[in-house]
């Protein structure tokens, strides 16, 4: 009995033994089986995952509609149209068609077909290349849908993930339908439908035994077995597939024959392309979908969507119609390079944009001029010149001051007139912008404040560099990049709105194919100025259309407006860019001109009153044919601003010559006048009377100069009404006489009238008006005379030790800093000067 009790835990331990592996080959299996399962289940988590059921959706191509959301415009697809059709609308041929040549055990398997697998890894591993093939149907659709056309090992598993996930959710005959809506039929033509009828020019369901089959040899090679391109390789590749349908079972014998003796039968049908006169506009719209609404370019091209735009279609066309007429731009440079131009018109009340043009010859995705910055010239006048003038309570008929000053606050630059215009003194702000006046806008925004013109600039929506904000050159268009003809538009548009701006886009909503909306636009507006400086603006800028730069713009419609030229020093006579910005109470329109790149080769001698505005005439008169004539309506409670009540000054009998008392010499100049309030601005000058100094303002007939033979002056005067500003004609001209007997007179010692502004004192140097010389400046407007710390920065002791640092002396019309009006715009400047640091002369 004790020895049985000793064997026994000998025995268990041996049955324990034998146990153990029978044991842990169970725990081997259940683990490779859950591992097994886990692994299928994480596959197919991870194959859902890359599914975007969107993506399966967006395979049918985007419409596009005019403003009336009735008139096409075009179809929105990058290379091609797609239409889809649904599964029982294809004949089974043609399906058969396809089964037979692309997965054979398509209606067996789950989406991965192991054999054709193997047999693509093992010609991945024997060739040591990436080629892809015998994916099945399902995989086919994974890829085009759902993945990148990079060839990739990892890209074949997601295909393999997708595949699977693809046969858990949808039948075959609704993967088979996906499918045959995405193949890629060569020549841009995607899917069945779109193919049968570019290749056969009829509706799928009625194709043939043989069309079917043609159709189904394309998806291997469709440029190599393109019917129209290569009808011998078609032909062989079409035979093969009915080969191959009567190989499976899906025809006999005898119909494969019949078909094979068939010829391809195709047409060649030229896809319709998108109207050229179109196709900045489209472009535009695609990019303020992605930028803007953050609508990707697939989901806009693919997804069916009906957009709706702002265009107008007849604006569109007679904007594009004048862009191909030669005659309406400014003669080719000597290697045949064209003057280029760009051209929006934009709705005054919300931005929308009804007509666009970004070139001449534009091409599909090319430079849109119309978004592109060119310097503005004198169309910034109005921005950041005299709409801040006008927001501090100035009107119209305020008197600006016109003269030659030297701002040493501002590296001591003297802006000029044109060569030949001279500068009229104190005049109207209407009067210095209807003649594009330089002196008198950059004075302006000195007396109102540089900071001040650059806050309103930014409310105008253009942005100047950081080193532009402190440049009083910017009152002539002094900016290194610039602005574009969208933004001008919008800015522009702020006067017609009650001085609200608008942001110019183009799209107005956009539904999806079932007519549910998936974005409505929001016309969103920025409060700029009062509609009182709103108002005052477009008065004046009337002004500038109806007796100015501008008149070449005119078409009939009320319209104010604003020409803009910059100017290239590289050659006589020479401008960059020319500009129009013009607006009607409901539209406003903006014409650039100019070469790419300037050179002493390539430049424009027209001006923005000339091409850009005949050329803005010639499209609105089109475009606004059938639009209802609107005056500018007046905002509530504003009265009439009184005009100046004018004594009508003259001055005559103009004499300089030269008399001697207390042994010395000098120079008795005295005149003729008459009038009430009457004063006088007495100048001098050597050569020509544009160069004229002004050296007196009085109230007196007559002025003692002092006299230096080696600089004989000629004097002139200009009288002027003292109340309101307004000057009346020049006097004759009178050089220095020297009689041969002396004249005496001691009337140099006597003082002058106490309401003189200048002392008599040494002439100037020609080219530089004295620096230390009080500048007479025109009354507040309220009337009353501006105090000392209203007097000029730049030109008064008080800033001539606060210049600012790096400004330079500059021409603000010189390219691409500055800005210059030819003859025609009066906005000529002096050529010695130099530009402000930071930009190019």
């Amino acid at each position: 009995m004790d020895k049985n009790k000793a064997t026994q835990p000998a025995r268990r331990k041996k049955r324990r033994a034998k146990r153990k592996p029978w044991l842990l080959v169970f725990l081997m299996t259940g683990l490779f089986m859950t591992l097994s399962i886990a692994g299928c289940s994480a596959l197919y988590v991870a194959g859902n995952q890359m599914i975007d059921e969107k993506k399966l959706d967006l395979m049918e191509t985007s419409t596009v509609y005019a403003a009336d959301g009735k008139t096409l415009i075009a179809k929105l697809a990058p290379s091609e149209n797609r239409e889809k059709v649904s599964f029982d609308k294809i004949p089974k041929h043609v399906v058969d068609a396809f089964v037979a040549t692309e997965d054979n055990r398509f209606y067996e398997h789950n989406g991965i077909d192991p054999v054709g697998i193997g047999r693509a890894i093992f010609k991945d591993i024997v060739t040591g290349s990436k080629a892809e093939g015998a994916s099945t149907i399902t995989q086919q659709l994974a890829r085009n849908v759902f993945l990148s056309k990079d060839k990739t090992f990892m890209r074949k598993t997601k295909e393999m993930m997708i595949a699977m996930n693809l046969e858990r959710k949808y039948s075959k005959t609704q993967i088979m339908e996906m499918y045959l809506n995405v193949i890629y039929a060569g020549k841009g033509v995607f899917g069945v439908q779109t193919a049968s009828k570019y290749y056969f020019g009829k509706d799928v369901s009625q194709l043939s035994l043989e069309e079917g089959a043609m159709l189904a040899a394309l998806p291997k090679a469709p440029n190599s077995y393109s019917p129209v391109d290569h009808p011998d390789a078609a032909l062989k590749r079409r035979n093969l597939v009915l080969g191959l349908m009567e190989k499976n079972g899906y025809i006999t014998e005898q119909q494969m024959k019949e078909a094979q003796q068939k010829p391809l039968n195709v047409i060649k049908t030229e896809k319709k392309k998108t109207d050229v006169a179109y196709q900045a506009y489209l472009d535009y719209l695609v990019e303020e979908a992605e930028n803007d609404l953050g609508i990707s370019g697939e989901e806009l091209y693919q997804g069916g969507y009906k957009i709706i735009t702002y265009m107008d279609k007849d604006a569109q066309k007679a904007m594009f119609d004048e862009y191909q007429k030669e005659e309406n731009f400014p003669h080719d440079a000597s290697d045949g390079k064209k003057v280029q131009s760009a051209m929006v018109i934009m709705e005054t009340k919300t931005g929308g944009i009804t007509a666009m043009v970004g070139g001449r010859d534009y091409a599909p995705k090319g430079t849109n001029r119309a978004k592109l910055h060119f310097q503005p010239g004198s169309t910034i006048k109005p921005l950041v010149d005299y709409t801040p003038a006008l927001e501090k309570g100035w009107t119209p008929n305020s008197t600006v001051r016109d003269d030659r000053v030297t701002y040493r606050k501002y590296g001591g630059w003297t802006p000029r007139n044109f060569p030949g215009e001279g500068y009229a003194g104190g005049i109207t702000m209407e009067r210095a912008l209807v003649d594009s006046r330089n002196a008198a806008a950059v004075w302006t925004l000195n007396e109102v404040g540089l900071d001040k013109g650059v806050s309103y600039l930014k409310k105008f929506g253009i942005t100047p560099e950081p080193t532009e904000e402190n440049n009083l050159s910017l009152a002539l268009g002094g900016m290194e990049k610039g602005t574009s003809p969208i933004q001008m538009a919008q800015a522009y548009a702020t006067f017609a709105n009650n001085g609200n701006r608008p942001t110019g886009h183009v799209i107005k909503e956009i539904r999806s194919k079932d007519d549910a909306i998936i974005m409505k636009e929001h016309a969103e507006t920025t409060p700029v100025v009062k509609p009182k400086s709103a108002y005052y603006m477009t008065e004046m800028l009337q002004s500038v259309v109806n007796s100015g730069t501008g008149r070449a713009a005119a078409f009939g419609y009320p319209l104010a407006g604003k020409t803009g030229t910059q100017q290239y020093d590289g050659a006589s006579g020479a401008n960059r860019f020319a500009w129009f910005v013009g607006y009607t109470p409901d539209y406003v329109g903006a014409v650039y001109m100019g070469f790419d790149t300037t050179d002493k080769t390539h430049y424009l001698k027209t001006t923005g009153g000339g091409y850009p505005a005949k050329l803005f005439s010639r499209v609105m008169e089109k475009a606004m044919k059938d639009k209802e004539r609107k005056d500018f309506g007046r905002p509530e409670g504003l009265t009439q601003d009184p005009a100046p009540q004018v004594t009508a000054p003259s001055a005559s009998g103009l004499s300089a010559v030269v008399a001697e008392g207390n042994g010395n010499k000098f120079v008795k100049i005295t005149w003729s006048g008459g009038g009430n309030n009457i004063k006088y601005r007495l100048y001098q000058f050597l050569g020509s009377p544009s160069e004229k100094q002004l050296i007196a303002d009085t109230s007196a007939t007559s002025f003692t100069a002092p006299f230096d033979p080696n600089q004989l002056y000629t004097y002139v005067v200009v009288p002027y009404n003292a109340d309101t500003g307004e000057e009346g004609g020049m006097s004759n001209m009178a050089n220095t006489a020297i009689p041969d007997t002396p004249v005496s007179d001691n009337s140099q010692n006597q003082k002058q009238p106490a309401d003189s502004n200048s002392q008599p004192q040494k002439p100037a140097d020609s080219n530089q008006q004295n620096s230390n010389q009080q500048i007479p400046t025109a009354p507040n407007p309220d009337g009353t005379q501006p105090q000392p710390d209203q007097q000029n920065p730049g030109t008064t002791g008080a800033g001539d030790t606060n210049q600012q640092p790096g400004a330079t002396q500059t021409n603000p019309e010189q390219q691409p800093a500055k800005g210059k009006k030819d003859k025609t715009e009066g906005q000529g400047n002096g050529h010695n000067q130099q530009a402000p640091t930071g930009v190019n002369p």
